[in-house]
């Protein structure tokens, strides 16, 4: 299971990023961090084999593997 970035749509509500985080859950993943209300977005573990129906999920604008970003400069 590995951690991912997901960004929601714009026009997703409250209510439809909690109904995806219980879906999330009740698939066995799990919710690492809610960056609400800055962004509609969440890091979270998800079970490889959910990986694609998550990704497809129709309020769901963008998902990324999670990873260290680092700067140079």
């Amino acid at each position: 299971m590995k951690v991912y970035m997901i960004l929601f749509k714009e026009t997703v509500t409250d209510d439809e990023i909690a109904d995806y985080t219980n879906k999330l859950e009740e698939s066995g993943g799990r919710l690492k961090y809610d960056y609400s209300p800055l962004m509609k977005a969440m890091a979270a573990w998800i079970p490889d084999d959910c990986i694609q129906s998550f990704s497809r999920d129709p309020i769901v604008e963008s998902m990324e593997p999670d990873g260290i970003a680092t700067t140079q400069g």
